[in-house]
């Protein structure tokens, strides 16, 4: 007899549902409670029959709610298994970084044994936050409609280790969404994450960042108008963990990782229209894995790695004077964090602090040299991008130990984050994001693999033309 909506789970059934939720693939599950691979898709068209989920994304938040996995507070020591991956998983940046190349593998995070839950390590909330980000899932799956498909293994956090960018284990994390407003363009040339991206004159500029091969030198430059990407000429050091930021006449590309995993203080301005690099004013000390900004023509860089503890640090460049000056420092210490002005105000999100992704928003107000606390992320994210559109922050990306289901927006008017949508689902970190316009542009990054992807999104599809009579 065919499996109804509103059944019970049998306990064969509900122990399936913890694997799906620890990412497992349909074989994986299966070598786990040795059934056959058949067996296991028969069980979950029943699961999916009793529960009505859509999707697996849609079966872990069910899940979720019913207790059958669980979410850690903040504090509280994350499982054995999981704490293990972390550690082992090598990444650019990570503390105690030893001599060797980059890496950045997709193998996972270890699974959980079957009769444990899920644990995934987020901020201590209210219940009422909890309730306002299931809802937010909810209502983002019944518009988006989540397609049926596999979820792959989630790679784990930065560690200590070496740094050799590798594909994970072939799982289907970082799938692309069916259905959504976002639209590929074409290609990055070379396969990419740990980049700089900046918008210059309508262009974009993506500098720099760990390829399969290790940190590259590369420029390539994006032309919306053609639809085609040119190379421009190499900066002068291979660095990766680094940033970009539109300075009127050219592009600043402060620090970045070497192929070791120090950190550099040199900082280089590209000009475009010369198509030559120089090297300008040094970082203080060396940095990479920082965020970085530009508000009334100043470059802003905040926190970041230097080469053997996260920073919580804030420096301001003058192209004028060609000069950093140190200001207050944020409250968080972290790297792989995302930084965006918006109003009078600097915004700083997310990141990495060695024991997990940080859902935490802090302001900054250059006017008075001030830091404030803004409203917590619905989930925490490391290797994010921000961009300020439409009086709106949108964060993109930034799954990496925590599971990639949607983007978020963020309201400064009710100091409130909502769901949006996103491209890839599971894992995308570590891309470059800008906004031109009333658009959004993310460029490569790592989802199980290095990505070559281009997406954009219209943010406000409508424009308001108000016709004026000359005299």
């Amino acid at each position: 007899m065919p499996a109804e909506f509103g059944e019970p789970l049998s306990e064969r059934e509900r122990e399936i549902v913890v694997l799906v939720a620890q990412g497992l693939a349909n074989k994986e599950i299966g070598a786990r409670l040795f059934l056959s691979p058949n067996t296991v898709k028969v069980h979950l068209r029943n699961i999916f029959a009793k529960t009505g989920a859509a999707s697996r994304t849609e079966l872990t938040m069910i899940a979720v709610r019913a207790g059958w996995v669980t979410v850690t507070a903040e504090g509280q020591e994350p499982a054995p298994e999981l704490e293990a991956a972390v550690e082992s998983e090598p990444i650019l940046s990570a503390t105690g970084l030893p001599a060797g190349p980059l890496t950045d593998t997709g193998a996972g995070v270890a699974a959980l044994p079957p009769a444990e839950p899920l644990v995934v390590e987020t901020p201590s909330w209210p219940w009422y936050r909890w309730a306002a980000l299931v809802f937010g899932l909810l209502l983002a799956w019944s518009v988006f409609v989540l397609p049926r498909r596999a979820v792959g293994n989630l790679s784990a956090g930065p560690a200590v280790g070496a740094l050799v960018d590798q594909p994970g284990s072939g799982g289907t994390a970082g799938a692309p969404e069916t259905g959504s407003r976002w639209q590929e363009l074409a290609a990055l040339p070379v396969r990419r994450s740990r980049l700089g991206l900046a918008l210059w004159r309508g262009k974009l500029f993506a500098v720099g960042g760990l390829t399969a091969e290790g940190p590259t030198d590369r420029l390539d430059i994006y032309d919306p108008t053609t639809g085609s990407w040119t190379t421009g000429a190499s900066r002068p050091l291979a660095l990766a963990n680094l940033g970009a930021v539109n300075m009127g006449d050219g592009i600043l590309v402060p620090g970045g990782c070497d192929a070791q995993g120090q950190p550099s203080s040199t900082v280089h301005l590209y000009r475009p229209l010369q198509d030559t690099w120089q090297e300008v004013a040094p970082l203080p000390q060396p940095l990479c894995g920082y965020a970085l900004a530009a508000w009334e023509g100043r470059a802003y860089l905040l926190g970041g790695w230097d080469g053997q503890q996260y920073r919580a640090l804030a420096y301001r460049y003058d192209p004028q004077t060609d000069r950093w000056d140190e200001l207050s420092a944020p409250q968080e210490a972290r790297e792989f964090g995302a930084a965006a002005a918006l109003g009078d105000r600097l915004f700083y999100v997310g990141g990495y602090n060695g024991r997990g992704e940080l859902a935490v928003c802090e302001w900054y107000a250059p006017a008075n040299d001030q830091w404030g606390y803004c409203s917590s992320l619905l989930l925490p994210r490391g290797g994010l991008g921000l961009a300020a559109v439409g009086g709106n922050l949108y964060a993109i990306g930034g799954g990496w130990t925590t599971y990639l289901g949607f983007n978020e927006r963020y309201s400064l008017q009710n100091d409130q984050w909502s769901v949006v949508e996103t491209p890839l689902v599971g894992e995308w970190r570590n891309l470059g994001l800008v906004a031109s316009d009333t658009s959004l542009y993310a460029v490569g990054g790592w989802s199980d693999d290095y990505l070559n992807r281009v997406y954009t999104l219209e943010v406000l599809p409508y424009r308001v033309f108000i016709p004026v009579t000359l005299p």
